[in-house]
């Protein structure tokens, strides 16, 4: 029997690649919450996170093995959807991957960061994340999996849209001193796969192995779609942004590096630049 799972925030970038790779395979009966217009797919079902305490009930109608987490919004009606969802996996024995961010090291902009370092933030967004993460492995215990990500790079991520946008326009924001990891939404799709599969436990980071200035790689983006170069207007950032990863366990086709995140984006068309 195909193991049941439920992924929340399957519309957005995150969540909607990691659906489409695990509903693929045929180990996997994969459902997904959605907000406006409702879907064709039979395996999607109406979610608000406005009213976060129906998450309860969708969990109960669906009786899922495996939940996965990469709801935006509201921080309240995250965390309690959240925490609705980890007390639902403890009681029947599943297992939660949560996604969360580079974001809970950013009060330690000094290098990159490991999976076992110490979480310091000084952002309202890592603050939270923080938060979600310790008070789901308070509940779950190793039946909880978290994964950490730095930018997200795809054909509908908002920072590829915005990418887009500035070329049209001819200006585009940048971070001109912040040096970062990148990751696309098909690499964490990759991911969450194998760790599914492989019942994989603890803490996980996804990104390049290899840490790049965000201007050069913006620079290098833009270089192989051939496309004239817009006036960069830097913001103020400087420090690293980037998780790395010290598992020995990471099999080497789930390894990307900066030069292949640009490939991907570019050469195979999932960007429109």
């Amino acid at each position: 029997m195909a193991e049941k799972v439920l992924i929340l925030g399957a519309s957005g970038t995150v969540g909607a690649a990691v659906y489409q790779r695990l509903n693929q395979c045929k180990t996997f009966d994969v459902y997904g919450p959605y907000y406006s217009a409702k879907p064709q797919d039979g395996h999607m079902y109406y979610f608000s996170l406005e009213h976060a305490e129906q998450i309860r009930n969708l969990l109960e109608e669906l009786s899922p093995s495996i939940v996965i987490s990469a709801l935006r919004g509201d921080f309240g009606k995250q965390a309690e959807a959240h925490m609705a969802a980890a007390e639902y996996v403890r009681d029947h024995q599943g297992r939660l991957l949560y996604f969360s961010t580079a974001n809970v090291f950013d009060g330690k902009p000094d290098s990159p960061h490991y999976e076992r370092d110490d979480m310091q933030s000084v952002s309202v967004y890592g603050k939270f994340k923080i938060f979600c993460e310790n008070s789901i492995r308070e509940i779950l215990g190793k039946r909880a999996v978290i994964i950490r990500i730095p930018f997200v790079y795809g054909k509908n991520a908002p920072r590829m849209q915005q990418l887009e946008e500035g070329l049209k326009k001819g200006v585009l924001e940048v971070y001109q001193d912040l040096q970062c990891n990148y990751v696309t939404d098909m690499q964490i799709a990759d991911y969450v796969e194998w760790i599914i599969k492989e019942r994989k436990e603890g803490i996980f980071h996804v990104g390049t192995t290899d840490v790049l200035r965000y201007t050069d790689f913006v620079e290098n983006l833009i270089k192989e779609s051939g496309k004239p170069h817009p006036v960069f207007r830097c913001l103020d950032a400087a420090g690293t942004m980037a998780v790395l990863t010290e598992r020995k366990d990471i099999p080497q086709k789930l390894e990307w590096n900066v030069e292949r995140v640009v490939k991907f984006l570019v050469v195979q068309g999932q960007c429109h630049i």
